[in-house]
């Protein structure tokens, strides 16, 4: 009796079967704007210090230079460029994410335009065409959705783990690699995916920054490995030590989910824009701490009591009682501190990237307001906002005027879908410093003319370091 496909093998096929022409008009036209979005972000980050470690770090390789490396002018090896990109537009915490729960899991959250840098570099790899590279990126966020689907809500495992399929599908699809490569490819890749929560818990650390990039980078080393004939465990999904742990949820009909038809509302169809550096369920709640703050014209100390309500979800419940958020001790853990965040933005009246200068979040004033807020849950709250992660403040002054702002919906998050004004206007915003308007119009027009490209190298040209005159 023949042996029926694993799931991984049917994923292979899925990925390599599906046509340009299957993809909907407005998922590309998404892929597009998604595209501007992450390479804002890259660009926003090239003076944080985890990524000039990266960077540095990766210099000193002196790899064969294959790909483009955002704002960088040494090229690096493909993989290598992967690790600089990615780590590039995630360090900040402000790349796009996913709204509301998997309706068959549950599991929320997650970004994936992580993998946006491995579709830009295997594309420049195999001189792929523009509407490739769109079309990779489609199918990376919604193999990565399908990953979702997979994943238990409350699993010990982090949405990161998805990659380990997503980036070595993604990449293997580009370089034109054959299904049989690409199961490889994903198998390979896969094996050596499985990353923790614990990354992003408790004192938080670079690890979260750059856990989503090595896996990426491994994925397109994956890819590279399976073209030259290496082999990988194409049963992960069905062998009893494989991965069910990491996708527990129906794993044994892993295969039809991961090679389901392409549906007309595809996954990236359910990520919004982030409006501030911060994690997904801190959006609301800097937005309504700076609602507070325009309401009390600045004057803080006036607010005897400040009541913090947000949504009455498991995923909120754990980051409201977890001590490194709530005395966030590094970078990475402020960027993931409700406390330390709403603090921030009361009493600046402003929440950008110099928010976390000189580590604010030691700051004892700010210190001492954070330990005034009283943090509960509604299931009112959070079944008005549906699928956002929603926030409202009460505050009471010395007088006993009372001060009411309810943020459902933070800027950046529409049930229309991204806004293409507002995800140009956050690009223009946050590559003020270091790119010129020429430069940020060029990178723009590449993106948007990418579907009639026969290459994506004007797009990567526009990426690299305008020359002083």
């Amino acid at each position: 009796m023949p042996v029926p496909p694993s799931a991984i093998t049917r994923l292979a096929d899925w990925t390599v079967g599906v046509g340009v022409a299957d993809i909907a008009p407005r998922a590309t036209e998404l892929a597009k704007l998604l595209l501007i979005d992450t390479l804002g972000c890259g660009f926003a980050a090239l003076d944080d210090p985890c990524a000039r470690g990266v960077l540095a770090t990766l210099d000193t390789l002196g790899d064969r230079p294959q790909c483009t490396v955002i704002g960088h002018r040494r090229p690096m090896s493909a993989p290598n460029a992967v690790l600089a990109n990615g780590t590039l537009v995630r360090v900040l915490d402000l790349n796009d994410y996913v709204t509301g729960a998997d309706p068959r899991s549950g599991a929320r959250g997650g970004h994936p335009s992580d993998n946006i840098p491995v579709a830009l570099a295997a594309a420049e790899l195999a001189h792929a065409a523009g509407r490739e590279l769109l079309a990779g990126i489609v199918l990376g966020y919604e193999i990565y959705g399908r990953g979702k689907a997979l994943m238990e809500a409350q699993s010990a495992w982090d949405g990161v783990s998805i990659s380990g399929l997503v980036a070595p599908a993604i990449a293997g699809r580009l370089l034109g690699l054959r299904a049989d490569q690409v199961a490889h490819a994903v198998a390979l890749s896969a094996a050596r995916a499985a990353t923790p929560v614990g990354v992003r818990e408790g004192g938080i650390s670079a690890a979260k920054s750059v856990a989503n990039a090595l896996i990426a980078q491994s994925g397109m080393q994956a890819a590279l490995l399976a073209a030259n004939g290496l082999t990988g465990p194409l049963d992960l999904f069905e062998a009893e030590r494989g991965l069910r742990a990491v996708f527990a949820h129906g794993s044994e009909a892993a295969g039809d989910v991961l090679a389901a038809a392409l549906p007309g509302e595809s996954f990236i169809m359910r990520v919004a824009m982030k409006a501030y550096p911060c994690f997904a369920g801190g959006q609301s709640a800097v937005a309504a701490a700076l609602a507070l703050h325009r309401l009390v014209r600045g004057d803080i100390a006036r607010l005897s009591s400040i009541h913090v309500v947000l949504a009455d979800l498991p995923i909120v419940h754990r980051q409201m009682s977890d001590p490194g958020r709530i005395v966030p001790h590094s970078r990475e853990a402020a960027d993931h501190s409700l406390h330390f965040l709403i603090a921030v933005a009361l009493v600046d009246g402003a929440f950008g990237l110099a928010q976390f200068d000189n580590q604010r979040w030691t700051d004892p004033q700010l210190r001492a307001l954070m330990a005034r807020f009283v943090m509960t849950t509604d299931r009112d709250l959070t079944r008005r906002a549906g699928s956002s992660y929603p926030c409202a403040i009460r505050a009471t002054d010395r007088d006993g005027k009372a001060y009411d702002v309810e943020i459902l919906h933070p800027p950046g998050h529409a049930a229309e879908g991204l806004d293409a004004s507002a995800v140009l206007e956050k690009f223009d915003r946050v590559t003020a410093d270091r790119l010129k308007t020429g430069q940020r119009s060029r990178i723009v027009e590449a993106v948007m003319q990418l579907e009639s490209a026969h290459s994506c190298d004007g797009l990567l040209q526009s990426l690299l370091p305008e020359q002083a005159p």
